[in-house]
């Protein structure tokens, strides 16, 4: 899992788990009482995180479908080649390297 996905879920999580703390909340003041926040328990904390965290992983793969739908040929070619050069450097083929320079054939 990469960054970007971790950062894609933890904040769809939040995000929805505060909006489903408003809804709670506003439910709850309805009766004419005090606003007061009202965070849910048992299992509809778990059931709301679960469904945050399911929710995040389906915008991650989303957003990653329209980035790779938008990329032009050179920019999939340029993936393709900065992915080789990554396998190498995890596979200790390269070890430390600067690169300098890009060179457009």
């Amino acid at each position: 899992m990469n960054k970007r996905t971790i950062i894609v879920v933890g904040a769809s999580t939040a995000i929805g788990f505060l909006g489903d703390v408003m809804t709670y909340s506003v439910a709850a003041s309805k009766g004419g009482g005090k606003f007061r926040f009202v965070i849910p328990k048992g299992k509809d904390l778990v059931s709301v995180l679960f469904l945050g965290i399911v929710g995040g992983f389906v915008i991650d793969w989303t957003l990653k479908q329209i980035e790779e739908g938008l990329k032009t040929e050179e920019e999939k070619k340029l993936d393709e080649l900065v992915q080789k050069e990554k396998d190498k450097i995890e596979k200790g083929q390269i070890f430390g390297k600067t690169p300098t320079t890009v060179i457009w054939a």
